[in-house]
């Protein structure tokens, strides 16, 4: 099992693999009053979530864990939220939007992997791969956006920053103090098996975008995230760029697939999976239907059947 990594005085981290090519970081921030995690990892998860509070002496009583900060409602981010809110009264904190997902693991379950049930449907198999990574619901206690600050004690505060797009909504927290920032999935992941996926491809940008702008204009000393190792400043902003050049390759892509007869929604989601190495499943075909949405809403293509496209021209 891996050690506990403090990254700055408040911050520590901990380090899951959850396949070979997929790691997870979890984070935890703690003030002189109180301490926060951030996102809850998988069930699975739950070892190294107690490794990391061990370590950083969390959850006693002069250190309780009082906010369960999270990011999105991926499942792979809210696993433990039920049971630390069981054992340590903590709050769980989040953006609006993530509320209906949070709270109903069935909803989550639907609109996140049988979005398009013809295409991907309901199954044991899938329901094997997928069930044992939820955990129940969990009621959550306060929602916040952007500007929002959570205090902690001894000038520890964190902040709550928008970056949607991965998914409709999202949020990053900065530590003010250390001037360090935590991040979800708003960097997607982009040498992975799978595509990660993204809700908004425009809208993702903008928030890449966004945290260009932000590490510059707030002097941010360096950043966490959930799926890549923390580092400088210098060494994020490279990894946002490549990010950003990532979505335009696969937007073209998928573009590429449209041509001016007409072709279904699943075969551009298999020949862009099939010309990018990737493994189709349905992360990737969420991406590619917000694509040819948002080519749709350009004049780009035109609607000629049932998710069925062809070029303009």
């Amino acid at each position: 099992m891996e050690e506990v990594k403090r990254l700055a005085e408040p911050v520590s981290q901990i380090y899951q693999a959850l396949t070979p090519e997929v790691p997870l970081y979890l984070h935890v921030i703690r003030g002189d009053d109180c301490a926060a995690i951030i996102d809850g990892g998988m069930p699975n998860s739950s070892e190294y979530i107690n490794r990391l509070l061990e370590r950083t002496g969390v959850g006693r009583s002069d250190k309780p864990l009082q906010y369960l900060l999270n990011t999105h409602g991926h499942h792979d981010h809210i696993g433990n939220f039920p049971r630390l809110k069981k054992e340590h009264g903590a709050l769980v904190v989040t953006v609006e939007d993530a509320v209906p997902w949070i709270e109903d693991t069935e909803r989550n379950l639907r609109e996140f992997a049988l979005h398009h049930p013809h295409i991907i449907g309901d199954g044991p198999d899938l329901r094997a791969e997928l069930e044992p990574t939820y955990s129940e619901g969990v009621r959550v206690d306060l929602t916040l956006t952007e500007g929002s600050t959570v205090r902690l004690g001894g000038g520890i505060e964190i902040e709550a920053i928008s970056l949607p797009g991965h998914l409709e909504a999202e949020l990053g927290w900065f530590e003010r103090h250390t001037k360090m920032l935590v991040l979800g999935d708003a960097v997607i992941g982009i040498d992975w098996p799978i595509f990660h996926g993204h809700a908004k491809p425009a809208v993702l940008r903008q928030s890449l975008r966004k945290l260009r702008s932000f590490v510059a204009d707030r002097d941010v000393t360096s950043v966490a995230m959930s799926h890549y190792h923390a580092r400088g400043a210098d060494e994020f902003l490279e990894l946002v760029e490549e990010v950003l050049t990532f979505i335009d390759r696969t937007e073209q892509v998928i573009r590429e697939q449209i041509g001016r007869r007409p072709v279904t929604l699943e075969q551009v989601w298999q020949g862009t999976c099939k010309a990018m190495g990737k493994a189709p499943e349905f992360r990737s075909l969420m991406m590619v239907d917000a694509h040819i949405h948002e080519f749709l809403h350009a004049y780009e293509i035109e609607r000629v059947g049932p998710e069925t496209y062809q070029r303009i021209g």
